[in-house]
């Protein structure tokens, strides 16, 4: 009964040490930005790109039903082509108190050299408390060459023949009568 009444002391002592530990280390992964809140950490070739591609402006603006509309202008100074960008926005409160966070993925392409506007509207709450923004860049993806181009066909005119669906190009009537 001695040993049995020591081993349950034992365990308490244990479990309680744990529970300390676990309290402690969770109680430090907590950030002002949120629990386990970390900055997107690009690889080194893109890192060396977001030197020349920048967030220009930014202008975000509430709409009916909490609809959100952001347009991001974004300067490609480098000599790629650029896709999927991510930005971050954090907003703060009067007293410049981090209230929140959102991530926008711009999804176009900008090309080397250009500067674009990228335009998103989506469904996405905004802390009421919000009074002031900071957006960034904060990942890419390098745009490689695209897998397909289409060209137009100019369908010719033929003067009173009938032409071949193939020749009147795609959504041609062919010069059949009654279409």
């Amino acid at each position: 009964m001695r040993a049995r009444f020591w081993a349950n002391v034992g365990l308490c002592v244990l479990l309680g040490v744990l529970v300390v530990f676990g309290i402690t280390r969770f109680s430090s992964a907590l950030t002002p930005k949120g629990l386990f809140v970390t900055d997107p950490r690009p690889d080194a070739e893109v890192a060396a790109l977001l030197a020349k591609v920048r967030l220009v402006d930014y202008n975000l603006s509430e709409q009916e039903n909490h609809m959100v509309q952001a347009a991001f202008v974004v300067s490609n100074t480098g000599q790629r082509d650029v896709k999927n960008l991510e930005v971050v926005c954090e907003f703060f409160d009067p007293e410049q108190r981090f209230v929140d966070r959102k991530t926008w993925l711009l999804s176009g392409r900008v090309p080397a050299g250009k500067t674009m506007q990228h335009t998103s509207v989506s469904r996405r709450f905004v802390h009421t408390r919000a009074a002031n923004i900071q957006c960034r860049l904060v990942d890419l993806a390098l745009a490689g060459e695209p897998a397909f181009v289409l060209h137009r066909v100019e369908s010719a005119h033929h003067g009173g023949g009938e032409t071949p669906h193939a020749e009147a190009g795609h959504g041609g009537h062919g010069g059949h009568a009654g279409h």
